[in-house]
């Protein structure tokens, strides 16, 4: 019995043997895809095809005769979870700028890892403002929220662009380079005082202090506040579903800001560190208000990738 056991053994490996080939590496080249040169710049596109620039909410269709094609660098990273179904393409070189992409997908950053570069075929897609920030998506018009400046027409803004459709827009070339990504170092004051031109961008912030204080919500809706309830003084408390980042205040010196945080991010629920530190944050900003009215109530909200975007802070147990 085991003679005959063995027998089949041996004759089972040398049969699946000799039905598969022996493989050998492919060469990097021929799996890699090829590079698409740029046409635009990210700021040519914003003012060639974003129409009402000064809209809270409203999107537009990228239609030329001629390619309209952007080239970057990813900066964005979702594995902490608190970047969701979007990248983030910033170019490289002088005077660059930075987009959001949304994509109707997760897990984004195994496609486009940390220092991937791509080329971005933007014909047929859409491009327009989310709280007066662009981005680059679909057409999305809301079926239960009004546009602010016109309550005759439905809310319209940027959507997740379907995953089988970005694959054909989206085009990933050479290796990841990760240390090709390099923050720009500003002070709060120089962040606050910059223009949309900033937005989305991955900067740097030294010595700074996360202060304890969160954001209020109505009349204080966009002012430091103190977090009363010491549960509370994590990153993101949950929102009970609703949805919204929740801000907490830093400070260097020069100014102070805000950093938003997903309640679905892995470290929502990490108490605020203490100590000085650096922050290396995706800058974002979010206007749904009239800046004439109340320029208080529209500030920028920061985003980190993860707890590796914090530095040199000391993190309660």
């Amino acid at each position: 019995m085991k003679v005959t056991h063995s027998i089949l053994v041996v004759g089972l490996a040398w049969l699946l043997q000799s039905c598969y080939p022996n493989f050998t590496d492919m060469p990097l080249e021929q799996v890699q895809r090829e590079r698409v040169p740029a046409t635009y710049t990210i700021a040519q596109v914003k003012t060639q095809f974003i129409r009402k620039p000064d809209s809270f909410f409203a999107v537009d269709s990228i239609i030329h005769d001629e390619d309209v094609i952007i080239e970057g660098i990813i900066t964005s990273e979702d594995i902490a979870g608190n970047i969701y179904k979007a990248i983030v393409v910033q170019e490289e070189g002088d005077n660059p700028q930075a987009i959001r992409i949304s994509i109707d997908a997760g897990s984004l950053t195994g496609i486009y890892p940390v220092g991937q570069r791509v080329s971005v075929k933007l014909n047929g897609l859409w491009i327009g403002n989310f709280g007066q920030s662009a981005q680059i998506g679909t057409k999305f018009v809301s079926s239960t929220k009004s546009r602010r400046d016109n309550d005759a027409n439905y809310w319209a803004e940027p959507g997740r662009i379907a995953k089988v459709i970005s694959d054909r827009h989206i085009v990933p070339y050479g290796m990841p380079d990760p240390k090709a990504v390099v923050p720009k170092e500003m002070t709060i004051a120089q962040i606050k005082a910059a223009g949309p031109e900033l937005h989305n961008m991955l900067v740097i912030i030294k010595d700074a202090t996360f202060t304890g204080k969160g954001a209020g919500i109505g009349a204080n809706s966009g002012k430091p506040v103190d977090i009363v309830d010491e549960k509370d003084r994590i990153f993101a408390p949950s929102t009970n579903g609703v949805g919204f980042p929740q801000a907490r205040e830093i400070t260097d010196g020069t100014g102070s800001i805000f950093i938003a945080t997903s309640e679905y991010a892995r470290f929502a629920n990490k108490k605020l560190p203490t100590g000085t530190g650096d922050i290396v944050a995706i800058v974002g900003w979010y206007n749904n208000r009239d800046i004439t009215i109340d320029p208080t109530k529209i500030y920028h909200q920061l985003t980190i990738r993860s707890l590796s975007d914090l530095t040199g802070f000391t993190f309660p147990e």
